[in-house]
């Protein structure tokens, strides 16, 4: 048996979260067709559903970092949810759908890419201590 530090000794909850982050972007992508919403907020969730899709998926697959500092696309993506939840009140959105939708959405966008920016934080930590 080796005594290295492996990825089988950590907990799978960062990955995981980062995942569900990765699924609702994917519905933020497609809330604005699927809502039939009108306007710009269909641009913005377009833009931002793929933004928070791809850092979050980025996220779940090297949850070391990889190129990116392992902090660097959870933080991205939990900045990203807060614009979901803000969008339509910037924007103006009279449809009740997409305003909920955007808010819920947002809210447990942030939720995960904060827990996965936690479990990364502890993952590093524990890497520059063993090192």
């Amino acid at each position: 048996m080796s005594t290295s530090s492996t990825t089988e000794n950590r907990s799978p909850l960062p990955e995981r979260s980062a995942g569900l982050a990765a699924a609702l972007g994917a519905w933020i992508l497609w809330s604005g067709v699927v809502l039939t919403g009108f306007g710009w907020i269909i641009i913005n969730n377009v833009v931002a559903g793929a933004a928070i899709a791809f850092f979050a998926a980025y996220t779940a697959a090297w949850p070391d970092g990889w190129r990116l500092p392992a902090v660097a696309a959870p933080a991205i993506v939990a900045l990203l949810g807060v614009w979901v939840i803000a969008a339509p009140f910037v924007l103006e959105v009279t449809t009740d759908r997409m305003l909920w939708s955007n808010v819920i959405a947002g809210a447990l966008v942030v939720i995960l890419a904060v827990g996965s920016l936690y479990g990364s934080l502890r993952l590093s930590r524990s890497r520059t201590a063993t090192a």
